[in-house]
């Protein structure tokens, strides 16, 4: 919600095509090469296992044979035959990877490219974001708890490491170096990385003030509002995330169901703003004076914020925190 994530595409699989389809490689194998005593010694895969691994058709393997874009090697009956090295060159070199490496006798991530994602130019965000597109979990978990232990609250963690990589995620994707797989590999790490946190935190006591909130309907964001209901209960809240694409009647039947001393809406994106705005001021209604709702995200621009009915409008997560904190210590004082 109240920071930035940005999370990729969730809806469309798109197959990128490698810029050596405008321009075969530079290199090709010549026909004196055909049994080179080096490409003998190396294993040898057909169009059909290559195009089996890669999860697309025989055809196209065939057609990227044929043009150079990947280098062959001929057998005494003609077949083409690929061999180490030229899917090593295909793979590092492009936008594709091994799906399935196992069946060509590969250990996982034997042959893959090394997915580069901008962002923050510290090391250990660099590594996350690094650690998070291969899908090293374990190593994602580590460089986790060392955020923690320099200082930072379990939220400030998850926010600063996940937030910057989901954002280089987004680039990645729009640069079409990144696969739609990665992007859900990517996004399913991140929130078994915020579960765990939350289970770290003591469970709240029976005079914790409630608090809930989620993404409206058409969002299709759900760690922005797992982030808050992080940062919520480091600060004392018994909060819960209802989740995301929720209808707003389902928010105002929560609503009833939880009987909250606070709601928060997470906006990351907005696809009819009209109904929106609509549907927005009525669960605001809902809640009366003495429920406050508070709002952000990255979808409310000034623009639109000014239709909307809210009690503050929170720009960041640290904002947020500060406010919910200090509405806390006013019930307490109270």
């Amino acid at each position: 919600m109240l920071s930035t994530v940005y999370t990729g595409n969730v809806h469309a699989v798109r197959l990128k095509r490698s810029s050596a389809f405008a321009k075969p490689l530079a290199f090709f194998f010549p026909s004196s090469h055909r049994f080179s005593p080096v490409a003998a010694r190396q294993p040898q895969f057909s169009p059909k296992q290559i195009a089996a691994a890669m999860n697309v058709s025989e055809s196209s393997v065939k057609r990227w044979c044929d043009n150079g874009t990947i280098p062959v090697i001929k057998t005494a009956g003609g077949h083409r035959r690929i061999t180490l090295d030229s899917l090593q060159a295909f793979v590092s070199g492009g936008d594709r990877c091994l799906i399935r490496p196992e069946l060509l006798g590969l250990p996982p991530l034997a042959i893959q490219r090394e997915t580069r994602i901008e962002g923050s130019s510290d090391p250990l965000s660099e590594n996350f974001r690094h650690a998070l597109a291969e899908g090293d979990e374990s190593l994602c978990r580590d460089l986790m708890q060392q955020k923690i232990a320099s200082g930072a609250t379990r939220s400030e963690a998850a926010e600063a490491l996940i937030t910057d990589a989901m954002h280089g995620f987004g680039e990645a994707w729009d640069c079409n170096t990144l696969d739609v797989y990665q992007e859900r590999r990517g996004c399913d790490i991140a929130m078994r990385l915020i579960y765990e946190l939350r289970s770290e935190i003591p469970a709240p006591g029976g005079s914790a003030p409630v608090a809930i909130g989620g993404a409206p309907e058409g969002d299709p964001y759900q760690l922005p509002t797992m982030l808050v209901e992080l940062a919520l209960r480091e600060v004392g809240w018994n909060a819960t995330s209802l989740g995301n694409d929720l209808p707003m009647e389902s928010f105002i039947q929560a609503a009833l169901d939880y009987d909250p001393q606070m709601v928060w809406l997470s906006v990351s994106s907005v696809s009819e703003p009209g109904m929106f705005v609509a549907a927005q001021n009525q669960f605001a209604e809902s809640l009366g004076e003495d429920v406050p709702l508070l709002i952000g995200g990255r979808a409310l621009s000034d623009k639109l914020r000014p239709r909307l009915r809210y009690t503050a409008h929170c720009d960041s997560l640290r904002n947020l925190v500060e406010l919910a904190a200090m509405m806390r210590l006013n019930r307490r004082s109270n």
